[in-house]
């Protein structure tokens, strides 16, 4: 009786004076939850949408004389599936992201072969549909013109996420086409107030005239990105002209160091370690250190406006990481002080850019 009482009073003390630490870790486990539980509602009610016989069974519709109507289909699930996986290995590393990507291509092909079969049983059973053809809305009604600036957003939204990846210049560029986008978006708009209160006061409602195709700004969107790329990688201005210009002006281009020219470890006692970093991506994939004692790696990062750093892990990219470096923005040489490592390969990887590795032999 003793100890049901105990187990009794300690199971009740979780409650009248809990582990806030522990309660506060088991938040995120219970949001899972209730994102689980909202799913399966969800695909409950999808299951059960539409016509229903008695018991709640749902009833499959046919579609009118003459429609073809495609089958259910489980690709775009597949599809959802694999991008999550490649998501997953985005962050984790590791052969996630492979297998991510070879379901994500099984899926695609497996939804074209369901739209080549819609496609052939479409053709064999071909119907004449009428022709619907309209000379615009009825009168009195106002229709907003047709518009680019959606397409011109959604391509200002791309660069933004491509600079995000691979440097500041790209990430600018975007920011300023997608101002653009939405300033002319805005003129969009004031023009078509214009012609509704011209309707009200005249009676008579006009409709814009359809847009022509933006050449001037798709041409200033390109040489806006072209730009962007030269100047991320380095090409304008060049990188002689920077080096020159910080050793004239004393600038630091290295931490602790003033003076040195872009890419050039900085003077004073040699690292035990180099790997340098451009055109995003390690040039120095193999590299070797002592054994069992702390070390330092000068990281040259020549790629101008665009951040790198070294961060070295056991096991592959996603396996324990044993140290992270700093990140910094070239061109920097920067100087690590690396912690003793056991004996062994190991993987140094960029943490912004996954795509950048190499192998740290230490020995």
């Amino acid at each position: 009786m003793d100890q049901i009482w105990t187990s009794l009073l300690a199971f009740i003390s979780q409650f009248v004076s809990p582990d806030w630490g522990k309660l506060v870790g088991l938040i995120p486990l219970g949001l899972f939850g209730l994102v689980g539980l909202y799913v399966l509602w969800l695909m409950r009610k999808l299951a059960t949408l539409g016509p229903s016989e008695r018991g709640g069974r749902p009833v499959a519709g046919s579609p009118p004389a003459g429609v073809h109507m495609p089958g259910p289909s489980f690709a775009p699930i597949f599809g959802a599936v694999g991008l999550a996986l490649i998501v997953f290995g985005l962050v984790f590393r590791g052969a996630i992201t492979a297998l991510g990507l070879v379901a994500l291509i099984l899926a695609l092909i497996y939804w074209l072969r369901e739209g080549m079969r819609d496609y052939d049983h479409v053709e064999e059973t071909a119907v004449t549909l009428p022709v619907l053809v309209h000379d615009g809305p009825p009168p009195g009604v106002h229709m907003p013109g047709p518009s680019f600036r959606p397409i011109l957003g959604g391509l200002s939204l791309m660069v933004i996420m491509f600079g995000l990846v691979f440097g500041l210049p790209l990430l600018a560029a975007g920011i300023v086409m997608l101002v653009t986008t939405l300033l002319g978006w805005l003129h969009d708009a004031r023009t078509e107030y214009g012609l509704v209160v011209e309707a009200d006061e005249t009676g008579h409602p006009r409709n814009a005239s359809a847009p022509g195709y933006p050449t001037n700004t798709l041409t200033f969107f390109g040489v806006l990105v072209i730009a962007a790329v030269l100047v991320n990688y380095g090409i304008i201005p060049p990188a002689d002209a920077n080096a020159g210009a910080a050793a004239a002006s004393g600038a630091p281009t290295a931490s602790g160091a003033a003076g040195a020219p872009g890419g050039a470890v900085p003077s004073g006692p040699a690292a035990d370690v180099t790997i340098v970093a451009k055109n995003i991506q390690y040039t120095t994939t193999t590299a070797t250190a002592p054994a069992g004692k702390p070390f330092t790696i000068a990281f040259d990062n020549e790629d101008a406006g665009t951040p790198h750093n070294v961060s070295i892990h056991t096991g592959g990219a996603g396996g324990q990481q044993d140290f992270l470096g700093k990140i910094v923005t070239g061109p920097i040489v920067e100087i690590y002080d690396v912690p003793a490592l056991a004996a062994g390969s190991y993987t140094y990887v960029c943490s912004v850019h996954a795509n950048m590795t190499g192998t740290l032999t230490v020995k």
